[in-house]
């Protein structure tokens, strides 16, 4: 090698050795400074997703705590009451109290409620605060509209938990 490299002219050996700088500084950045951008650009990516699982996380934890803070204002709220009184009051409080016609128990936890000539938007504000307030299920409605518009006739199976 020592004796090819020496019967090389000078500019031979300039062009030659320029080349191996080249080369090595090619082989330098493909062996070396490429997986390592490579690398800290997946790692960056890595800590960006870690970051919005993290930012979710926390939303889902604050959603718990108000969940279960809710279920705790709920569970005290009944304070002892049966199904049956707690159904009468809050028919009352959502302005149900004279479309009630009657309410039959079946049971503990199941009582059949009948309400005539009641407003249709009110039945289902009121339905749907019997099960996001107070816990009381709704699993079984049949609703007939009557001759005035906007009022129904309803008969409903509501399922609550025991106080």
């Amino acid at each position: 090698m020592k004796a090819w490299w020496d019967s090389l002219g000078a500019r031979e050996r300039r062009l030659v050795g320029g080349g191996a700088v080249l080369a090595l500084f090619m082989l330098g950045y493909v062996k070396i400074w490429e997986p390592f951008q490579s690398s800290h650009r997946r790692l960056q990516q890595q800590v960006a997703e870690q970051r919005a699982d993290l930012a979710w996380i926390r939303q889902a934890a604050q959603d718990i705590q108000r969940l279960s803070n809710n279920a705790g204002a709920t569970q005290s709220q009944a304070d002892g009451r049966s199904l049956l009184t707690r159904m009468d009051q809050t028919a009352r409080t959502a302005g149900l109290g004279a479309a009630v016609k009657q309410i039959t128990p079946q049971g503990d936890n199941k009582l059949n409620i009948r309400l005539d000539g009641v407003e249709f938007d009110k039945l289902l504000s009121w339905l749907s605060s019997l099960e996001h307030e107070h816990r009381i299920t709704l699993t079984n409605l049949r609703v007939d509209r009557t001759e005035t518009p906007g009022r129904v006739n309803a008969h409903a199976i509501l399922q609550g938990q025991p106080p």
